[in-house]
């Protein structure tokens, strides 16, 4: 993406680039695919449309006409809440 601007927060920079980095995927492409499911959701929650989006191993994006939820997948909630767990042990050591 060079020298353009991309429209994202440098934090979202920052996730993308590492994302990109882990996939060995080009930062644009994974721009790319984050901005069109961003058009998607913004046609679907202007038009009233119904519609879910799943993150394999992370949970369903809901859209039902103009109510948006995440429902995170149980086992995912687990991990974090483990994770977090052993970080704030890890941290009172």
């Amino acid at each position: 993406l060079g020298g353009f601007s991309t429209g994202l927060s440098k934090a979202d920079e920052l996730v993308c680039a590492e994302v990109a980095l882990r996939l060995h995927k080009p930062k644009a492409t994974i721009v790319m695919c984050i901005k069109a499911t961003l058009k998607i959701c913004e046609w679907a929650l202007s038009s009233g449309q119904n519609l879910d989006f799943v993150f394999k191993d992370i949970g369903i994006l809901v859209c039902r006409k103009s109510h948006v939820v995440m429902r995170f997948f149980e086992d995912l909630v687990r991990a974090v809440a483990q994770s977090q767990r052993l970080a704030e042990g890890l941290l009172q050591v």
